[in-house]
């Protein structure tokens, strides 16, 4: 066993909590022995282990995003299919959420067009509006949207 380490060390090195180290060393995912009650760690192994890892892992990548003009968006999301328009609440939501967790669900065309429009109105100053007051209150005239004849 060449260099050996102990969990905490292992933990360390490899990203992860200790806990999980101990199930690798468990399961046989790296050359661990067990001495005096301890775990003491292949630190070649481990490094492979960590490896395997990262060929796994899937990380967003960073884009850049154009700027897209609200004509751009309702000709590329016609272009895609889709019919209706979303506010620009929601565009800003999604990009506001992409820039927070690099959501995983940005790998179909729509949601880049989400995202860049709503990259687009940031950078404009964009900021969400003031909830609603009252759930069924209409956005035009501020009486009871089931009953206005705003629609």
């Amino acid at each position: 066993m060449e260099d050996p380490m102990n969990t905490i060390a292992a933990a360390a090195q490899a990203r992860v909590t200790v806990p999980t180290v101990r199930a690798w060393c468990r399961v046989g995912a790296v050359a661990a022995v067990k001495r005096a009650g301890r775990w003491v760690i292949d630190s070649v192994s481990l490094a492979a282990r960590i490896a395997i890892g990262r060929m796994r892992t899937r990380r967003a990548t960073a884009r850049e995003f154009a700027p897209l003009s609200r004509a751009e968006f309702e000709q590329a999301a016609a272009e895609l299919g889709r019919r209706t328009t979303p506010k620009d609440a929601r565009c800003h939501g999604e990009y506001v959420a992409y820039t927070a967790t690099g959501a995983p669900y940005t790998d179909t065309p729509y949601w880049w067009l989400l995202i860049r429009r709503g990259a687009t109105l940031a950078s404009e100053g964009f900021t969400r509006p003031a909830p609603r007051s009252y759930p069924h209150e209409c956005l035009t005239c501020g009486l009871d949207a089931r009953r206005c004849d705003c629609r």
